[in-house]
């Protein structure tokens, strides 16, 4: 069964993430979090991240996981500002108000990848509802083009490389195993 999740610590309370038609904005591989079938949000009240309870209208106790959602789509965010990394908007088609305590380990990186089971979660035990229409409008995001989309020769790696370290391209060797 995949009960694959995307964890996050966030500062925003129940009401904000149904305004905002999910979890964001979240710096995440993208992939990765498409593969997964649920977002767990668990409540960060840490001053330092939520702008003293104002900001994302914390809701629940520090650490406990109160909102469950199914992931319908991952975009970027529309608070993304176009500098990189890209923010990322976790969608969620339905919803899970749940209570979770200590459910958050102290890890520094408010984004992790687990699973329900092994959160010790009941996926069976949810209730799940409809999430409200949400009109998400994310921003553009421009392509850089690359340069060397068919990858590099070896002499095209040397001439950078060179340039790169200040060297000579002859004293440049590369070796390829396979």
């Amino acid at each position: 069964m995949n009960d694959s999740a995307v964890v996050v610590f966030t500062a925003r309370g129940f009401d904000r993430l149904l305004s905002d038609g999910g979890s964001g904005s979240w710096v995440l591989s993208e992939r990765r979090a498409l593969r997964c079938k649920y977002v767990v949000c668990v409540q960060n009240r840490d001053p330092a991240d939520n702008h003293n309870n104002d900001w994302g209208g914390v809701s629940e106790p520090h650490k406990n996981a109160f909102f469950i959602g199914k992931i319908s789509d991952v975009v970027v965010s529309p608070e993304w500002d176009g500098t990189r990394p890209t923010r990322w908007l976790i969608r969620v088609s339905e919803y899970a108000k749940v209570e979770y305590p200590n459910m958050w380990d102290g890890a520094r990186n408010p984004v992790a990848y687990s699973s329900l089971s092994g959160l010790g979660i009941d996926e069976n035990a949810l209730n799940f509802n409809k999430m409200p229409d949400v009109d998400v409008r994310s921003p553009e995001i421009v392509s850089e083009d690359e340069p060397y989309p068919d990858g590099l020769s070896i002499q095209q790696a040397k001439i950078l490389l060179s340039k790169k370290y200040e060297v000579s391209v002859e004293s440049i060797e590369i070796i390829i195993r396979a």
